[in-house]
Parts: C-alpha cells; sequence; structure tokens
C-alpha cells in the first residue's frame, strides 16, 4: 500500500494499525486485530497500515512521538487527530482486552459523530 503520514490527517474516521516487517509481535497483533475487528463487523476499510520500516516518518508525528517501539501500535483516528493509542502486541495475554478498547474508542468518536 502506497501511504504517507498525510494520510493520516485525510482519515475521517478509522483505525490505523503500525507495523514493522521485522517485528514478530506486531505481524501476530495485525492478524488479531484484522480478526477481531472482523468478528465485530468493522468494514475492513477502516483498517490503515503503517509500516515504520517505510514510513519513518511516524516517529515525528506529535501524537506518536516517542510511542512507536514496533510493538503493533495502533490508533483511532477521527476527523484526521489521533485520539486513542495503544500497544496490541506487548502483552499478547492481553490482546483481546486491548482490542476492545480500541473498539470502544472507535465506536464512541463514531457515536459523537453521529
Amino acid at each position: 500500500m502506497s501511504t504517507n503520514t498525510n494520510s493520516i490527517t485525510s482519515i475521517q474516521r478509522g483505525i490505523v494499525f503500525i507495523t514493522a516487517t521485522w517485528s514478530g509481535g506486531a505481524q501476530w497483533a495485525h492478524r488479531q486485530l484484522s480478526l477481531f475487528l472482523k468478528r465485530h463487523g468493522v468494514p475492513s476499510e477502516q483498517l490503515h497500515v503503517f509500516d515504520v520500516d517505510h514510513h519513518a516518518e511516524l516517529y515525528d508525528v506529535p501524537e506518536l512521538s516517542g510511542k512507536i517501539y514496533g510493538l503493533g501500535e495502533a490508533v483511532v483516528v477521527k476527523d484526521g487527530e489521533i485520539v486513542f493509542l495503544t500497544r496490541l502486541g506487548k502483552e499478547q495475554h492481553l490482546i483481546q482486552e486491548h482490542c476492545a478498547e480500541l473498539l470502544r474508542a472507535y465506536s464512541h468518536n463514531a457515536k459523537q459523530a453521529e
């Protein structure tokens, strides 16, 4: 996928998953998140994937600065702004809880938009 950090600001409502090709934890977390979102009826086009190996400028995004570790970070974006961040691959035994928190933040922002 060809994308840049300006793409984050163009997202009206969505989830951004930040991956790293070298990170087994991030790859695992991406698979888990994709399955979780599918089970909960979130359209696949709402999930945007950015690879830090190709987008080092993500480290300079103020909301992400000092918060990207290649652990499968995921954020909720509303009106081009990051409103929630979690690390899905850090504590793998808590993946379902972290995905549920992410979904609550995503759903909460959808209700506010209505």
